[in-house]
C-alpha cells in the first residue's frame, strides 16, 4: 500500500469514529476496529450519541478509578446533604443568619451515612479489587526492592561545598554582586556533579535533541484528551488574566512599598533582604523587574499583578499531577479547573502581593517530594530541594514547608522495611542539601541580622509587638479550628484579599471536598496508603503560618497564608466530583442516553462552580474592595491631567489627612513613580511662586486646608471631584 500522506491521515482522524483509535500508515480508510465494549463494528454507529457515550466508557475503563467501596444510594444520599448542608452556610443565598447548626447536623449525617455504607458493604467488583491490589502490590514492592541512586563523588561534593562557604561569606553584606553569584553559581554546578559526574559532550548533545524533541511542534500529539488539558488551562488564564488591571483596581501602602523596592533593584541595590516595611524576601523584586522588562509595563500596579498571575498559572501542572495520583487523570484535570477558577487562589494572585509564591514553590516541592519517595527517584528529591531552597526567598510563610517535608518523610519512613531506611536518608539529606544550596543567601543574612529576617514571624508567635491576650495554647486551638472550617464557614475579616466573613471555598466545591475528605478517610482505612496520608495531613500543616498568629489571633484565618492548603483542599473536592461522576457512569453504563446526559450534567456542573467563583472574584470581591480601597488612580488621574496640560508634574501637591491617601502612590498612579506629592499644610504658602499655575489636591473634608487655601490665594479656582465609591471625594485648589 502507498505511504499515507498528512493529508489523508488528517481526513481519517477528524472522522468521529476514529477520534478514539491510532491511524496506521497500513490501515485503509474503510478498516475499522471492535471495541472491548460493542460487539458491533464502529463503521455501523452513526450516531454522535453512540459516539460519544462509547468514548466516555472507554475512558471508565482504560483509566479506572479507584473509589472507596460504597453503594450507589448512600454516597447520592450523602452528596446531596453535603450540598443541602453547605446551602445553608453559604451567604450569597443565606442572607443574614446562617444556621450553622442545622449545616453541622446535616454534613455529620452525611459522613454517618457513608462509613456506615463502607463498613456494611460486604464485597466489591472482583475487577476493582483485582486493580486495587495490583496498585498497592506494586507500591509495596518499591518500597521494599527499589532503591534510591547511590552514585556519590566526593571530590565534587567537597568542591561544591568550598564554594559554597566562601559564597556565604560573601553574601554577608546583604548585596548580591558578581563575585558571591559566581561562587554560588559553581557550588550549585560542583553539587550536580557530585551526583551525576562531569557530563560528556554527547551526553549534554543528547539531552538538548531530547528536550528540543519535546518542544517540537511536528511530534505533539494533540489528542483529544490534550485539547481538553488545554482548553482547561486556557481557561484558568482567562480566570487570571481577566480584567487584571481593573480587579482589583487601586494599590495600598503596601504596594508603594514593594514599587519603591522594585526602584531599588533597577536603580543598581541589588539586596538580599530587603528591610523597608518590616523586611521582605528578595523574589518578588526581582521577578517584577523582570516583568517589566519583558512587558514594557513600567512601575506599576499591573506589573506587580502579572506576576502574581503567572504565579498562580505556574502551579497548575503540578496540581494536575498531583489529582492524578490521587485519583486518575480526571481527577488531575478538575483539579485543575478547580485551581485554575477557585476564587480563594484568584484573589490571592490579583492583590499583586508576595501571597502567590507561597502555594508557587510549595506545590512543586511537595509533588517531587511525593514522588520521590514513591518511586524512589533521587532526581526528583532534587527538584524538590531547589523549589524549597527557591520558595523560601518568596514569602515568609513558606518557612513552615521544612516542617511539613519531616512529617512527610517520618510518615514514609515507618513504612519501610529497615533495610531500605540508610540509603532513603541519604536521599533525603541530598534533598536538604539542596534546599540549603538554594536558599543560601537568605540563611547567610538570618545569620548576621536574625531580628531582620524573624521579626515579622515573632510578632506573630510571641509578644514582641503585642502582648498575648491569653493561653498560647488555647489560642493555638482556637486558630487551628477557626482556619480548618474556614472552607466551609469563615475566611476571615481582611477586604485586602477575601470577601469578609464568607466560606472561603464556592458552595458546591465546599460540599464536594467534604465528600472527597471522607473518601480519602476511608481509602486510608482500607489501603492504609502514605501517600493518602500526607494528602490529608497537608491541609493542616500547610495552614500552619496562618494558625500560629498567637498574639494577633483576629488575623487567622485568613487567605494569604494558607494559600497553599487550597491545593490538597481543590485535589481532594475534585475526587469527590469524580467519585460521585465515576459512580454515576459505572450506574447507568448500559444506556447511551443516561451516560450522554450524565456527562452533560457534569459540564454543567464544573459550570456552575466556575460562575461562581467568577462572580465571587469579578463582583462581590471587587466590589467590597472598591469600597474599601481609596482612590489613588483617579487622584494620579487628575495629576496626569494637569501634567499635560496647564502645568508641570512638579507643581502639584497633595496635603495629607488622617487615613486618607499614600502619597507615593499617587505619584505612581498619575506616572511619577519617583515623586511623593505630600505638602505638609505649614508650607502651602512656600510653593507658589506666580511663574506658572499650581495645583492643590486635599481631601473633601479637610476644612482647615481649604480656608488656608483661600486665605493664600483667594483667585484660586476650586473643583470638586467626586469619587466612584460614597465618601471618596477630593478637591483640586488651582492657583492660576
Amino acid at each position: 500500500m502507498d505511504e499515507m500522506s498528512v493529508l489523508d491521515y488528517l481526513k481519517l482522524k477528524l472522522k468521529p469514529q476514529n477520534w478514539h483509535r491510532p491511524i496506521l500508515p497500513e490501515e485503509s480508510e474503510f478498516q475499522t476496529t471492535e471495541t472491548e465494549f460493542d460487539e458491533k463494528p464502529l463503521r455501523n454507529r452513526t450516531s454522535l450519541i453512540s459516539i460519544f457515550a462509547d468514548s466516555i466508557q472507554r475512558e471508565t475503563v482504560s483509566h479506572p478509578f479507584y473509589r472507596t467501596n460504597l453503594s450507589f444510594s448512600a454516597l447520592m444520599t450523602a452528596t446531596l446533604l453535603a450540598l443541602v448542608a453547605q446551602l445553608f452556610l453559604e451567604p450569597m443565598i443565606v442572607h443574614g443568619n446562617r444556621n450553622y447548626l442545622l449545616s453541622v447536623f446535616l454534613y455529620g449525617f452525611s459522613a454517618l451515612i457513608l462509613f456506615i455504607s463502607f463498613f456494611v458493604q460486604k464485597k466489591s467488583m472482583e475487577e476493582e479489587k483485582s486493580d486495587r491490589q495490583n496498585l498497592l502490590l506494586r507500591e509495596k514492592e518499591i518500597l521494599t526492592a527499589s532503591l534510591f541512586n547511590e552514585t556519590f563523588y566526593r571530590y565534587w561534593a567537597a568542591l561544591s561545598f568550598g564554594c559554597a562557604f566562601i559564597a556565604f561569606i560573601l553574601f554577608g553584606n546583604n548585596r548580591f554582586n558578581f563575585i558571591n553569584l559566581t561562587f554560588w553559581f559553581f557550588s550549585v554546578l560542583f553539587a550536580v556533579f557530585s551526583l551525576k559526574g562531569v557530563p560528556s559532550k554527547e551526553t549534554i548533545k543528547k539531552q538538548l535533541i531530547t528536550i528540543g524533541g519535546r518542544f517540537n511542534p511536528i511530534q505533539i500529539r494533540l489528542s483529544p484528551w490534550n485539547l481538553l488539558c488545554i482548553l482547561v488551562f486556557g481557561l484558568s488564564v482567562w480566570f487570571r488574566f481577566h480584567q487584571l488591571d481593573a480587579v482589583p483596581g487601586d494599590m495600598f501602602s503596601d504596594h508603594a512599598e514593594k514599587l519603591y523596592d522594585v526602584m531599588d533593584v533597577m536603580d543598581g541595590k541589588h539586596s538580599i533582604f530587603f528591610v523597608r516595611n518590616t523586611g521582605r524576601e528578595a523574589f518578588q523584586f526581582y521577578w517584577t523587574v523582570l516583568i517589566i522588562k519583558l512587558f514594557g509595563t513600567g512601575i506599576s500596579f499591573l506589573s506587580l499583578k502579572i506576576g502574581t498571575a503567572i504565579a498562580g498559572l505556574f502551579i497548575l501542572p503540578f496540581v494536575y499531577q498531583l489529582g492524578k495520583k490521587v485519583g486518575n487523570r480526571w481527577v488531575g484535570l478538575i483539579s485543575m479547573f478547580l485551581c485554575g477558577s477557585a476564587y480563594w487562589l484568584n484573589v490571592i494572585g490579583r492583590v499583586a502581593l508576595r501571597f502567590a509564591f507561597y502555594p508557587m514553590f510549595a506545590v512543586p516541592a511537595l509533588y517531587f517530594l511525593i514522588r520521590g519517595l514513591s518511586e524512589k527517584r533521587r532526581k526528583d528529591l532534587v527538584y524538590s530541594g531547589i523549589f524549597l531552597g527557591i520558595g523560601l526567598q518568596g514569602y515568609s510563610a513558606m518557612r513552615i514547608v521544612p516542617l511539613i517535608f519531616v512529617v512527610i518523610f517520618l510518615i514514609y519512613w515507618f513504612k519501610l522495611p529497615k533495610s531500605s531506611r540508610v540509603n532513603t536518608l541519604k536521599a533525603f539529606l541530598i534533598l536538604t542539601g539542596f534546599a540549603i544550596l538554594f536558599c543560601l543567601p537568605l540563611i547567610r543574612i538570618a545569620t548576621v541580622s536574625p531580628e531582620m529576617v524573624f521579626y515579622r514571624t515573632l510578632t506573630r508567635l510571641s509578644d514582641v509587638e503585642t502582648s498575648i491576650s491569653a493561653s498560647p495554647v488555647a489560642i493555638f486551638f482556637s486558630n487551628l479550628w477557626k482556619a480548618l472550617i474556614m472552607p466551609f464557614w469563615d475566611n476571615g475579616r481582611i477586604w485586602v484579599h477575601s470577601i469578609p466573613f464568607r466560606p472561603a471555598l464556592d458552595y458546591l466545591s465546599a460540599s464536594f471536598f467534604f465528600i472527597g475528605l471522607v473518601l480519602i478517610i476511608l481509602r486510608i482505612i482500607r489501603d492504609k496508603r502514605w501517600q493518602d496520608v500526607v494528602l490529608i495531613l497537608s491541609i493542616p500543616l500547610l495552614m500552619l503560618p496562618s494558625v500560629l498568629s498567637i498574639a494577633f489571633p483576629d488575623e487567622n484565618p485568613c487567605l494569604n497564608r494558607t494559600g497553599a492548603a487550597a491545593i490538597p483542599i481543590l485535589i481532594t473536592a475534585a475526587y469527590g466530583i469524580v467519585s460521585v461522576w465515576n459512580l454515576l457512569i459505572s450506574r447507568f453504563k448500559e444506556s447511551k442516553i443516561t451516560i450522554l446526559f450524565t456527562a452533560v450534567l457534569g459540564i454543567a456542573f464544573l459550570f456552575a462552580i466556575g460562575k461562581n467563583n467568577y462572580d465571587l472574584v469579578f463582583n462581590e470581591y471587587r466590589q467590597n474592595y472598591d469600597l474599601n480601597a481609596l482612590n489613588t488612580r483617579q487622584i494620579g488621574q487628575v495629576i496626569r491631567g494637569f501634567a499635560e496640560s496647564v502645568g508641570s508634574a512638579d507643581d502639584v501637591y497633595v496635603i495629607p489627612y488622617p487615613y486618607w491617601v499614600d502619597t507615593r502612590l499617587v505619584g505612581i498612579n498619575a506616572g511619577f513613580p519617583r515623586k511623593d506629592y505630600a505638602l505638609s499644610k505649614d508650607l502651602i504658602g512656600s510653593v507658589v511662586n506666580g511663574d506658572s499655575p499650581v495645583l492643590f489636591i486635599y481631601k473633601d473634608n479637610d476644612s482647615e486646608t481649604a480656608a488656608i487655601l483661600k486665605k493664600l490665594y483667594p483667585d484660586g479656582l476650586e473643583k470638586l471631584h467626586e469619587g466612584k465609591v460614597s465618601g471618596k471625594n477630593f478637591y483640586g485648589y488651582l492657583v492660576p
